[in-house]
Parts: structure tokens; sequence; C-alpha cells
């Protein structure tokens, strides 16, 4: 057994001065390894919906907090918080959980402006920013900034109001949090201002409630990543450690240069917290 694990992880005149690990069909299993865990997350969140998810700590008065911050950083007048236009945000959120789609419009032909119409708001000028499976409200409005379509909705000097919808649902299986921002100006020219509403008031449609998840599948992604390629680096640095120690000639690449490749890739896995924006 003892013999086994040297090979496997030490270069040895055995395994032609190459540790197992490194040897193709040991990185080929690797990758079936993975390939085979993101199939299984899959599966379970087709077999047990609900079970696996994101957990969310964005707030309604966060991202109306950091959405203005960024308005003012472009010398742009804030903008005035819109229950109605919250209502309809929330509306469309919930509608996206109800018939499962990730879009602008939905599979049944409802446009952004469809919510709009349905609470009631009259518009001159309307747009609408998503988001999805972000931790925090700082990450994701940073996503939308980096987007140029999404940060210009936010930085649109014909804006004038806004409304954020914050709802807790489950989507394609897994539990998450829809953030749905819609933007507009009155038609009267008459603006508003309000608190964003209570919980009770909306049923906790748009309120910043986290929901109770068990098991995240972008953690379960990242551990499994982690695990395999912080393996591999180990064993490229034990392996260049013993060539150079023992002066083992070879035709092959170096070894620190995969080992820095392959540390690109780990820290990536280790610092990836984004959701997804639409």
């Amino acid at each position: 057994m003892k013999f086994i694990w040297q090979l496997l992880f030490f270069p040895h005149e055995k395994n032609n001065h190459r540790a197992l690990i490194l040897q193709p069909s040991f990185i080929g299993i690797f990758i079936a390894i993975y390939l085979f865990n993101q199939s299984l997350i899959k599966s379970f969140t087709i077999a047990r919906p609900g079970v696996l998810g994101y957990s969310s700590e964005i707030t309604v008065q966060k991202v109306l907090d950091l959405t203005n911050k960024e308005r003012q950083l472009h010398n742009l007048p804030p903008l005035h918080f819109n229950n109605t236009l919250s209502l309809s945000a929330a509306d469309k959120a919930n509608d996206m959980f109800s018939h499962n789609y990730w879009a602008h419009n939905s599979p049944q032909g409802k446009t952004p402006w469809d919510f709009f119409r349905i609470e009631g708001y009259q518009y001159s000028v309307a747009g609408e920013n998503l988001a999805k499976d972000f931790y925090d409200t700082e990450s994701m409005v940073t996503a939308w900034m980096n987007s140029p379509t999404h940060k210009a909705n936010i930085l649109n000097t014909k804006y004038q109001e806004i409304g954020i919808g914050v709802v807790n649902g489950v989507l394609d299986g897994v539990k998450t949090t829809l953030v749905v921002q819609h933007f507009g100006s009155p038609l009267n020219g008459q603006i508003t201002s309000d608190a964003p509403l209570s919980d009770s008031q909306v049923l906790a449609e748009i309120a910043p409630a986290s929901p109770a998840l068990t098991i995240s599948p972008l953690q379960i992604s990242k551990t499994v990543g982690i695990i395999m390629f912080g393996l591999i680096i180990g064993v490229l640095i034990i392996d260049g450690y013993l060539t150079i120690k023992n002066q083992t000639h070879r035709l092959s690449g170096s070894s620190a240069g995969h080992i820095g490749f392959l540390a690109i890739i780990l820290l990536l896995l280790l610092v990836n917290r984004q959701g997804t924006i639409f």
C-alpha cells in the first residue's frame, strides 16, 4: 500500500519519474469526477427540487442605497423609491418562480412593461435589471455596474423612480433569491418618495428575508474543485522539488509553469461568489 501511495504522489523510476496523479490518464479521471459531480448536482435539483440553494443577505434598502450611491458618484440625482414599482418588481420575480424561467420576457409572452401596467404604474420611460444567486448586495451591484446595459439603467438620467423586488423561491430546482429593479418616470410627472413596504404589506414578497437553505450547489462545486486543484498543485510542488533535488532530466513542461496556471484557477475558485445578471 505504501508503495502505491509513493507511485501516486512521488516521482519514481517505476512511474517514469512522474507521479501517477500527474499523468494524462489520471488527469482524465479527475476531469471525469468533476463533470460527474456537476451532473449529479443537476440531477439532484430535478429529483429533489428546493433542497439545494443559495443563501442571500440582500435587502431592498441595501439595493436602493448602493444604486443611489453609484448615481451620486456620477453626479446624478438619487432615484426616489416607489412602492408601486416595487410591487411590479416583486410581481416579475414571482412570475419567474411560478413559470420557472429566467429572462426579461416570459414564456407566456409577458414583457417587463406588463408588470408595470398590472400594478397601475403609468410611465414615460421604464427599464428593468435582474439578478439571481448573489450572496451579498455589493457584489450584485458591482456586477450590474460592470455590464454596460445594466449600468446604463442605473445611471439613466431619464429615470426618476425605482422599485425593488427581493424574492425567495425555487428556480430550476434550486432555492435562490431573485432581485428585480424596475426603473421609471411617471407619465403625469408626479414623483413619489415612499419608504419600503413592510413584510406584512406585501406578504414578504419584497421583504429582505433569507430562505432556509441547507446546501449550496455553488459551494459543492467550489469545494470539489478546490480539493482537486489543491491536490494536483501539491503533487506538482513535490514533483518539482524532488526533480530538482535528484537532478532528474525528462522531456516535459515546467512544473513551475503548471503550478502557476493551476494556482490561478484555484484562486478564481476561492474568490468566485458571483451570481447571474440579466
